[in-house]
């Protein structure tokens, strides 16, 4: 499901169990943090060791630290993408409302709208990036000025069209299956886009040099 990093050879992941947990890729060996949730997708942890995750199952977004969890946002239209800005703001895309929302210090306010189906979404500095699956681009959007542009489009994500996805139900060796095009970013601008369509893992690079 969800995956974000949290140091050199560490990971934090959302599961089809309905787990939040630390994983080593490299010696095999995982901890879980918190469990019993609803379809969990998105994961983000802040610089204090904070985790916040999407659990779209419930409608809302969680916060974790110290075994302890908070509800940051409830009745929220299937919530999957979370990022988290350096002023401890959350944001999450609302994938059946069409929409990415912040939530800070209890509000909630709709920062995009006007979406088909958002998923996974990053934030680098005023910038936010917006894996739309229905429509199969990319967006930009510049929170700071308002401007909104295409980076990519015909995306290998979401279903092929005219074909509406299936929600599969705790399997025995997994829990609640549903499909999630996630979104990451490296240090160097470089974009990740988890193409759930095909399996694949797209890199889209910054152009050097660009005005």
């Amino acid at each position: 499901r969800g995956i974000a990093a949290v140091a050199p050879g560490e990971l934090l992941v959302t599961t089809a169990n309905g787990q939040v947990a630390r994983w080593w890729p490299a010696r095999q060996q995982s901890e879980v943090l918190a469990e019993g949730f609803d379809r969990l997708y998105g994961v983000a942890i802040a610089p204090g060791g904070t985790v916040v995750c999407a659990e779209a199952g419930a409608s809302r977004v969680l916060s974790l630290r110290a075994g302890q969890v908070e509800v940051l946002a409830s009745g929220l239209r299937e919530p999957m993408g979370v990022a988290l800005a350096p002023d401890g703001s959350c944001y999450v895309s609302e994938s059946q409302g069409g929409r990415v929302l912040q939530l800070r210090g209890g509000r909630v306010e709709t920062v995009l709208d006007g979406l088909l189906e958002p998923q996974g979404i990053v934030l680098r500095g005023a910038l936010l990036y917006v894996v739309d699956v229905l429509a199969k681009t990319l967006i930009e959007y510049d929170m700071a000025s308002g401007v909104r542009r295409i980076i990519a489009r015909d995306l290998p994500v979401g279903a092929p069209p005219g074909v509406s996805p299936k929600f599969l139900r705790a399997m025995p060796l997994s829990g609640p299956m549903g499909p999630f095009a996630g979104l990451a970013a490296a240090p160097d601008g470089t974009l990740f886009i988890s193409a759930d369509a095909d399996g694949s893992i797209l890199a889209l690079s910054p152009v050097r040099g660009a005005a």
